[in-house]
């Protein structure tokens, strides 16, 4: 199974998240801006998956996606995204960048889980 990577600029949630994938048996790296999240994924070759906020204040989740699809075009990493405050445009521009899905925030924890497992699974 392929790691995740969560990218939220909120660090108390993405320390709950964090540790809940984990006690369910997902491996789970979290950073707090998109610039952090290109650095990562050089790092880690591991990240199968990218869970994004939609609106963080250095690059929103468009973006950081189209910038890792842009630097890491032979990687198969699949992207999921949340938000709080997504316009129907926003999360129509999500699904045309290749989102596979999207979670309104606060998260249906069961739900996130489940799409987890079936991408990291397929």
């Amino acid at each position: 199974m392929g790691r995740i990577l969560v990218v939220d600029d909120e660090p108390e949630y993405l320390d709950e998240l964090v540790e809940a994938l984990g006690f369910r048996g997902i491996s789970a790296i979290s950073v707090g801006r998109g610039a952090e999240a290109i650095d990562t994924l050089q790092r880690e070759p591991a990240i199968t998956v990218i869970l994004t906020d939609m609106r963080m204040p250095d690059m929103d989740g468009i973006t950081l996606i189209r910038a890792v699809q842009a630097t890491f075009p032979e990687r198969k990493i699949q992207f999921l995204v949340m938000t709080g405050h997504a316009a129907p445009g926003d999360l129509m521009q999500a699904l045309a960048a290749g989102v596979v899905r999207c979670f309104s925030k606060p998260l249906a924890f069961d739900d996130l889980y489940e799409a987890l497992v079936a991408l990291c699974v397929s």
